[in-house]
This record gives structure tokens, C-alpha cells and sequence, in this order.
């Protein structure tokens, strides 16, 4: 029975036995599965491990050399410190005689400033006062130029009219010329032009005896031939002037003259009559003048002198 139990007990130590070696080996085969896995692990691990190094020391390099390259720059930093100071000192120096003429040269510039603004202001003040006497004066000028305006326009008529009459009076120049050609060719005649006006200058032995104012027969046919000039002229406003020298007059009882003065004062009215009465010319146009010796053309200490004195002239304007 004993027997028995203990063949029954190995059996069933042997039975357990195989369970636990079976279990064992399912483990060793896990753990050599897992340690297959571990080593697949561990040399992928090494080599990246490798590849560190590798990486680590490539960096260390650079490392280096960023390093030599930071120690150049921090030299050369210094360096450039040193020649800022060195610089900025020198420049200090500069700059501030710089700035002391940018501030003379500023203040200069402002007391010019100044004086320029109160100049303005004068000026200003000024410009409106020459505005105001402007305003004052404008209707002033206006009312001026309108008055030269006109005044200009009656010159430039004036002047036209002026230019037509001596135009006018070239012409009558001409025609009175033709028709005392013959005293003209003599020299007892003289025909000339002053403006507008035409001077006829007659010797007074042309038309006079000496000291009388009764016409010759020559007088009288000048006369003609110089009234009809006149006639054909037209309308002419004649001032005729009796002119004599200054010699002695022979006093007589019928008929004598006083002085020169009435002598030539008779000689230009009995001109005048004539032209009137024979020649037609309206009277009123006639004005008779006697001028005696205060009008000498030459000096009366001469015979020449006394016979160019001694005239009748008729002066020819245009009738008013």
C-alpha cells in the first residue's frame, strides 16, 4: 500500500516535473526571443549611437571653428572699439568747433531773421498805405487818361488839320509864286511859307513913291496880278503890315506924315483898300497894320540896310 502511494507520488512528481521543464523551455524560448529582439535593438542602438559620435564630433569641429571664428570677431570687435574711441575723441574735438559755428552761424541767421520780419512788417504796412492812396487816387487817373485819351485824340486831329493846312499853305505858296513871277525874276518880291501860313514881302518902291501911300502904276498892276491870286485862293485871312527905316521924314504942309509909324500904317491901308475895291477881297479878312522902323529886317546904317526895311508884308493864313 505504502508502495503503492509512493509510486503514485513519484508519478505525480514526475508529471509535475515535465509541466515546469515544458514551462521553463516556453520561457528560454521567450527570453531567447526577446534577447534576439534586444540585440536586433541594441546593435540598431549602436549604430545610431555610432552615427552620434560621428555627428557629435563633426559638430565639435564646427564647434571649433565657430569658436576661432568668435575669438577673430571679439579681436576685431576690440579693435574697432578702440579706433571708435580713438575717433570718436578725435571727432569730438571737431564736431564740437562745428557746432559752436552751426550755433554763431544759427543765431547769426536769427537776428537776420528778425530784422527781415520787422522789414516785412514794414513793408507790409507800407503796401497798404500805397493800396489805400491807390484806391484814393484811381478814379483820379482814370478820370486823367480819359482826359489825355481825349486830349491826345484832338493833338493827333490838331496835328492832322496842322499838316493839312500846311500842305494847304505849301500849295498857296506855289500859286502866289506864279503869279508874282515877274517881281520874283526883279527881287522886289518874296514869297515864302511859315506853317500854315504864306509870307508875301513886297518892297515898298514896288508900290510906293518914297514917304507917300499913294500906289504906283507898278503897285497897281502887282496888286492886280496878286488879287487875283488871292481871289482864286479862296476864303484867306490877310494881315498886311507897313514896315519902314528909320530915316528923317519930310515934313510937308499937304499931305506930309509925321512919323514912320503913320506913313506905314497908311501905305498897309491903302493896300488893303485896293485889294478890297479892285481885287473883291472881303475886308473883313483884311487887317492893315502900320509897324513903322521898330521891326527892321537890316541895320538902317546902310542904304541897303534902309531899302530892305522898307516893305509891305502880307501874311496869308488859313480863314477862321
Amino acid at each position: 500500500m505504502n508502495k503503492l502511494f509512493f509510486v503514485l507520488g513519484a508519478v505525480s512528481l514526475a508529471g509535475c516535473a515535465s509541466g515546469t521543464i515544458k514551462r521553463q523551455q516556453a520561457e528560454l524560448a521567450s527570453c531567447e526571443a526577446r534577447s534576439k529582439a534586444l540585440l536586433s535593438q541594441f546593435k540598431e542602438s549602436e549604430a545610431t549611437v555610432s552615427s552620434l559620435n560621428a555627428q557629435i564630433k563633426e559638430l565639435k569641429g564646427q564647434i571649433s571653428d565657430l569658436e576661432g571664428k568668435l575669438h577673430a570677431e571679439q579681436d576685431r570687435s576690440e579693435s574697432l572699439a578702440k579706433s571708435n574711441k580713438e575717433l570718436a575723441s578725435t571727432m569730438e574735438g571737431e564736431l564740437s568747433g562745428k557746432v559752436k559755428e552751426i550755433v554763431a552761424e544759427k543765431d547769426d541767421l536769427s537776428r537776420r531773421l528778425d530784422a527781415l520780419q520787422k522789414e516785412k512788417i514794414s513793408a507790409d504796412r507800407l503796401q497798404a498805405k500805397r493800396e489805400r492812396a491807390l484806391a484814393e487816387l484811381k478814379p483820379k487817373y482814370e478820370a486823367l487818361s480819359a482826359a489825355a485819351a481825349a486830349q491826345a485824340a484832338a493833338q493827333a486831329k490838331a496835328k492832322n488839320n496842322q499838316d493839312q493846312a500846311e500842305a494847304k499853305a505849301h500849295e498857296d505858296m506855289g500859286t502866289v509864286a506864279d503869279g508874282l513871277l515877274e517881281e520874283l525874276k526883279a527881287g522886289t518880291a518874296k514869297v515864302d511859307q511859315d506853317a500854315d501860313a504864306v509870307t508875301v514881302i513886297l518892297q515898298q518902291s514896288l508900290l510906293f513913291k518914297p514917304q507917300q501911300a499913294k500906289l504906283t502904276d507898278a503897285g497897281v498892276a502887282t496888286l492886280d496880278r496878286l488879287g487875283r491870286v488871292l481871289q482864286a485862293l479862296g476864303p484867306r485871312a490877310i494881315r498886311i503890315e507897313g514896315h519902314s527905316d528909320n530915316a528923317s521924314i519930310s515934313w510937308e504942309l499937304f499931305g506930309g506924315f509925321a512919323s514912320h509909324w503913320e506913313l506905314s500904317a497908311a501905305q498897309a491901308a491903302a493896300v488893303a483898300h485896293y485889294l478890297h475895291e479892285h481885287a473883291g477881297i472881303d475886308p473883313r479878312h483884311l487887317s492893315p497894320v502900320g509897324l513903322g522902323e521898330f521891326r527892321p529886317l537890316k541895320g538902317n546904317d546902310t542904304p541897303e540896310g534902309r531899302q530892305a526895311n522898307r516893305r509891305i508884308v502880307l501874311i496869308i493864313h488859313p480863314a477862321s
